[in-house]
């Protein structure tokens, strides 16, 4: 009887590692065509508009990054578990969420226009690229059922309706450069490419028999009374990544945010692989958490190992082939930003290290330690891009980001008691100690 039973685990464990490896290749293929797709069209528009059209338009966008962390609420660490843990409440779950985030964007998109305002009051073109790349947080719901299907470890839907949205956005941005269109024309294709996942993700919602959508106060306070940590170090997250770009816009000028631009989309564009596998292995995470600590513990260290060692790899790829790589890619109007490049290109390992690590904080309960910890690092990244920008120019702002995010992912956790032990685990998973697949 007991072999029976231990077959039976064994066999449903066979099917759920197919079902990750399964998600994470739906994901990563919807990555890659997105990073094929955004590359090609993304480096030929900033051909044409030049290192100081790209620069204004990246700076509208780094407001609206530093914004949508806002808009976001921090829902995506708690409502996958609530997904797991009560599927009978999914459609009132994933309904209040949505209420949430429409509130949230556009409170979010009326800050947005009033600092540009207030920054900018002689600049319409940057009001105006700014507020059209706003807009594009309200599509941005479309996230909360893309949770669903994660939870259910079924992303080939939104990962079809993100491909076919690149397309059309690819296609938009090409007729745009045909017709040698101004920035402003540009700034629109970021609303377009959500306004068309959403409606493509609704639609395979219902397609797959997704309950009906309804909204709960009651929910809704619960949601945000343990997602509020992170909106606070979302916050931060998004300070120390987004403030880089308008310091250097405000002390040199708008031609450098689009070097200092080229040289992060660079270093970031591997991205897709470590946010697939974080995506594919959370809900497995969270599931192991129930059986014992000793097996989410383990599934978590091989989730650190594979996400630093992957981020070394294409570091020093990129270090190596970086002049090739911006001359292939953007041309030699871009070879300013291969001081940026140099540096920039190790800072995604330990960012990702810090994402990697929101399953044991929720798991724990230690969400309260995320906001502190990323608070150390956006004051380091402040003060140091204060200092070092004006010195240093772009390579500067990229010094003041990797220190940042080596003190988030590794030196702010150790401040306090509860938190250390998850660097002792990232220590450990990097040397592959009680790094196993199971």
């Amino acid at each position: 009887m007991k072999n029976r039973i231990k077959n039976i685990v064994n066999k449903i464990k066979i099917l759920k590692n197919k079902k990750v490896t399964k998600n994470t290749m739906w994901i990563m293929a919807e990555r890659i065509v997105q990073m094929m797709i955004s590359l090609v069209v993304g480096v030929i528009s900033a051909r044409y508009l030049g290192p100081s059209n790209y620069g204004i338009l990246n700076y509208g966008a780094s407001l609206v990054v530093l914004f949508t962390a806002i808009s976001k609420l921090g829902l995506e660490n708690v409502i996958i578990r609530d997904l797991v843990d009560d599927r009978q409440k999914n459609g009132v779950i994933l309904g209040s969420a949505m209420v949430m985030r429409l509130i949230s964007s556009g409170l979010s998109i009326l800050c947005i226009t009033i600092i540009v305002t207030i920054l900018k009051p002689n600049d319409s073109v940057i009001l105006v690229t700014s507020v059209l790349q706003a807009i594009a947080m309200i599509f941005q719901i479309y996230e909360i059922l893309d949770f669903w299907f994660q939870s259910n470890l079924n992303s080939k839907y939104v990962s079809i309706a993100k491909t076919i949205a690149y397309v059309v956005v690819a296609g938009y941005k090409i007729i745009l450069l045909i017709l040698k269109k101004p920035v402003e024309w540009f700034a629109f294709s970021t609303t377009l490419d959500y306004l068309l996942i959403l409606i493509m993700t609704f639609f395979m919602y219902k397609k797959n028999n997704g309950q009906k959508l309804k909204f709960s106060l009651k929910i809704s306070k619960s949601l945000l009374a343990r997602s509020y940590h992170f909106i606070i170090s979302g916050i931060m997250i998004s300070i120390y990544g987004q403030m880089d770009k308008l310091m250097i816009g405000s002390y040199i000028n708008e031609k450098e945010v689009g070097l200092y631009s080229a040289a992060t989309t660079i270093s970031t564009m591997w991205g897709f692989i470590p946010e697939a596998i974080i995506n594919s292995m959370r809900p497995v995470i969270f599931e192991a958490s129930k059986v014992s600590e000793e097996l989410y513990l383990r599934r978590q260290k091989l989730l650190y190992a594979i996400t630093f060692w992957l981020g070394m790899l294409f570091a020093i790829g990129i270090t190596i082939f970086s002049t090739l790589i911006i001359n292939i890619l953007y041309g030699q109007e871009y070879i300013g930003a291969k001081s940026a490049l140099l540096v920039s290109a190790w800072y995604p390992t330990f960012a990702y290290l810090g994402i990697a690590r929101n399953p044991w904080t929720v798991i724990n309960n230690k969400n309260k330690y995320t906001k502190k910890y990323v608070f150390w690092g956006a004051t380091v990244n402040l003060i140091l891009n204060s200092l070092l920008i004006p010195k240093y120019g772009i390579a500067g702002a990229a010094i003041a980001t990797l220190i940042a995010e080596i003190v988030v992912s590794m030196i702010a956790p150790l401040f306090y008691k509860e938190t250390r032990i998850s660097v002792k685990h990232i220590v450990e998973a990097i040397f592959l100690k009680g790094v196993k697949y199971d």
